[in-house]
């Protein structure tokens, strides 16, 4: 997934050994589900189903497109898996694996024709699905509810995309505290934020640059342009139940930028942190409970 794996967990009942070994497993998890379904893996079960029409795929990867749809449909095409072609074109991580086609944008779970009875998903050939944008939100749930069966207290992290699990009882507080990253000073915290059983992400433009043929690009995709994001939010910041959810909405908050990215947030009851490019910190009532004040 190109980023930096954090796993912390807490126990008075666990020997260090065990806890280390159970941190080895979670890895192992972060690992296999980049083996299967990374687009940069040739044989990933991803990779297979782009070069093709479909079929009948795994009961995880069945569920991963069904959550896909789902996204997309809850913020109206903006959260669309079918940027891969798109990505291709402006030369997001170096050489292409020649997927080919034209962007699916807003289409693309109508020509994806679902069977439950045989865990099928048929598509047209030219129709290529990136998972970059629900994969680290929905792996890091997957590690932390498996380690939560053993675990009632700790912090599963992938780039910025957390699940916090009870309390932080090594510094004896009910609350883990989580710093907001500045995107224009990395010294400085832009909040604090006070969390227990949750899950927080933040998605930003200075995550992911690139330079492809002259024009600098950012992973970020508005795929009603067809090319990265530019609406002057350069960070965006969720607080949600699930890492998966935390994750989908940063990255369309900031896609579509300030205005309606508040309005979206007040209407779903999104606690929601802005950053425009001329370095305005704006969050909302929801968001403002989590901080922690001096």
């Amino acid at each position: 997934m190109k980023t930096d794996v954090f796993i912390r967990l807490l126990s008075d009942v666990h020997e260090k050994e065990e806890i280390a070994s159970d941190i080895a497993r979670a890895f192992q998890m972060f690992r296999a589900f980049v083996r299967r379904f990374s687009r940069f893996e040739k044989e990933s079960e991803l990779s297979r189903f782009n070069a093709s029409e479909g079929g009948k795929v795994s009961a995880e990867f069945f569920f991963l497109l069904k959550e896909c749809s789902r996204f997309c449909r809850a913020t109206e095409g903006v959260f669309d898996p079918g940027i891969l072609p798109v990505l291709e074109k402006i030369g997001y991580g170096g050489q292409a694996i020649g997927i080919g086609g034209k962007p699916a944008g807003k289409l693309l779970f109508e020509q994806l024709i679902f069977n439950e009875a045989e865990r099928s998903v048929r598509k047209p050939r030219d129709v290529a699905i990136d998972l970059g944008g629900i994969g680290k939100g929905y792996i890091v749930d997957q590690v932390a509810d498996e380690l939560s069966k053993k675990y009632a207290h700790g912090i599963v992290d992938a780039g910025g995309d957390m699940r916090i699990m009870g309390k932080n009882r090594e510094q004896n507080l009910d609350y883990w505290a989580i710093d907001v990253e500045n995107p224009f000073d990395a010294t400085r915290a832009l909040a604090v934020l006070l969390l227990s059983e949750c899950a927080v992400a933040t998605s930003g433009t200075n995550r992911r640059k690139w330079r492809y043929q002259g024009q600098e690009y950012h992973h970020l995709i508005d795929p009603r342009r067809e090319t990265s994001a530019e609406t002057g939010v350069v960070q965006a910041t969720v607080i949600a139940k699930r890492a998966v959810d935390a994750d989908v909405f940063a990255k369309t908050l900031l896609i579509l930028g300030l205005e309606r990215g508040q309005r979206f947030a007040e209407e779903r009851n999104i606690p929601a942190l802005f950053v425009t490019d001329q370095q305005q910190i704006i969050r909302n009532a929801l968001f403002q409970k989590y901080e922690w004040k001096a």
